[in-house]
């Protein structure tokens, strides 16, 4: 019996000095970490805040601190599967499924990492599998943000798939993974204010957690373990997008910032995306007031200027009270990003539409009309489909459209239609066209110096 006694002591100092070795080592390797070693994403927060929330862990749970540093032990839960965490008196309360109180605060850096996080351990949220732990942090109004925690790598596992898809060239989903990588490190502290670095959505980078991994983009994260996008020595803010339509865009020609490795590209590797959407007058109107604008009833839409490349630079919108310009990605972000998917368009309503004859191909003896598409050959043999309401001439200072009869082109029929090309604010990476350019070939280093000015990969 005293034998048992003493090799139950032993037992028991054995495991606090394993806890205590754990929580030192991890203390060790937190302070030894870089900068980008871990990420906070905000799961739910704001409108979407929960009001409880169930965390299951074939393996149970171990509680502690986490910061950007690494995550610090703190007590062990292994016997417990299920774990309930709700808001009472202010603070985080987590509970058994049998309602048994396991800690009355979980504190203001408090996170809950699966027992055997160490070895890859996933938890599961709501009944959605994740990588790394939970963090949860008690609003005002009786709800939590859900924070999930976890490393940089990590992380983009659950992004490529969301953002790219799994089945494209695997040159393309590398060159996607670093872009991506880069994108997260900058924006680290992005929703700050929040409590956490970045969203899950397309603010940020789609992040879909465990279920959103791929072996194909898994892989692709791990044959470029590390790697960033640098310009002039410093990490780059590697924007990517859908489509270019032809061209990328100068930063400047979309935000108020320019960055020496975001210029405008002749995208000779871009596949054809058209599109266009009808606003009415009336459509307008909403929009522009749910902006702040006071335009009252809307007389015309112009054109009123094109950057070099093609694409609006200003929009101005006429109305009864006044004049509303919308100037580069503000045309998007007021009418729609999704309506109004680049600024790449020309306009037509029933009392002006732009004559398809007014572009003609000749062979140096006779003339025809190029129709309302027509295909164009580059030097290297490509062939590209092109409308004819996309084509542009530039004498070195303008831009104008080849078949507009004036140029402004200006909308007065009550309704007016944007016809374009290309998805997405226009600045960095297109998709679209990375995939073309793996699959002719390419490599994903070769990918990213096509698209980002005078970069290094490393």
């Amino acid at each position: 019996m005293k034998s048992q006694y003493k090799t139950k002591v032993f037992t028991i100092i054995i495991f606090m000095l394993t806890i205590l070795s754990a929580a030192y080592f991890t203390h060790i390797k937190a302070e030894a970490a870089s900068q980008y070693d871990y990420v906070k994403i905000g799961l739910k927060f704001g409108s979407g805040a929960v009001q409880t929330c169930t965390l299951k862990s074939e393996q149970g749970f171990l509680l502690g601190t986490a910061d950007n540093s690494g995550f610090t032990e703190g007590m062990p839960l292994p016997a417990y599967t299920t774990i309930i965490a709700t808001v009472e008196n202010g603070a985080v309360t987590l509970r058994d499924e049998n309602g048994t109180l396991l800690t009355a605060d979980l504190g203001s850096n408090g996170c809950i990492m699966p027992y055997n996080y160490l070895s890859e351990g996933i938890f599961s949220f709501d009944n959605t599998p994740y990588r790394g732990g939970l963090m949860l942090k008690p609003n005002s109004n009786g709800t939590m943000t859900v924070i999930s925690f976890l490393s940089l790598e990590n992380y983009i596992y659950g992004v490529i798939n969301a953002e790219l898809g799994n089945a494209n060239p695997s040159e393309a989903l590398k060159a996607q993974a670093v872009a991506a990588r880069s994108f997260g490190a900058m924006n680290i502290g992005k929703h700050s204010a929040d409590g956490f670095d970045l969203c899950a959505t397309t603010h940020c980078q789609v992040y879909k957690g465990y279920s959103g991994e791929y072996a194909s983009t898994n892989k692709a994260v791990d044959d470029t373990r590390d790697e960033m996008i640098y310009s002039e020595g410093k990490l780059v803010n590697a924007f990517y997008y859908k489509n270019s339509g032809g061209y990328t865009q100068n930063a400047e020609d979309v935000w108020s910032y320019s960055q020496p490795y975001l210029k405008s590209v002749k995208d000779e590797y871009s596949p054809n995306y058209s599109w266009n959407a009808s606003l009415s007058f009336d459509m307008i109107k909403q929009k522009l007031e749910s902006a702040g604008y006071d335009p009252g009833e809307i007389q015309s839409v112009m054109i009123k200027n094109r950057n070099t490349t093609g694409n609006v630079s200003e929009l101005l919108i006429a109305g009864s009270n006044s004049s509303v310009s919308l100037t580069k990605e503000k045309i998007r972000n007021v009418l729609g990003t999704t309506v109004i998917k680049s600024t790449r368009f020309s306009l037509s309503d029933s009392t002006s539409q732009a004559s398809d004859d007014s572009l003609k191909i000749s062979n140096g003896s006779t003339d025809s009309s190029a129709g309302t598409e027509f295909y164009m050959i580059s030097g290297s043999g490509k062939v590209t489909k092109v409308q004819t309401n996309t084509v542009y001439g530039s004498n070195g200072t303008s831009t104008t459209k080849i078949n507009s009869q004036s140029e402004s082109e200006t909308a007065t029929g009550r309704t007016v239609t944007f016809n374009g090309s290309g998805y997405g604010h226009g600045v960095g990476m297109p998709q679209d066209s990375a995939v073309e350019m793996a699959k002719q070939g390419f490599t994903y280093k070769e990918i990213l110096q096509y698209y980002y000015t005078d970069i290094e990969v490393k």
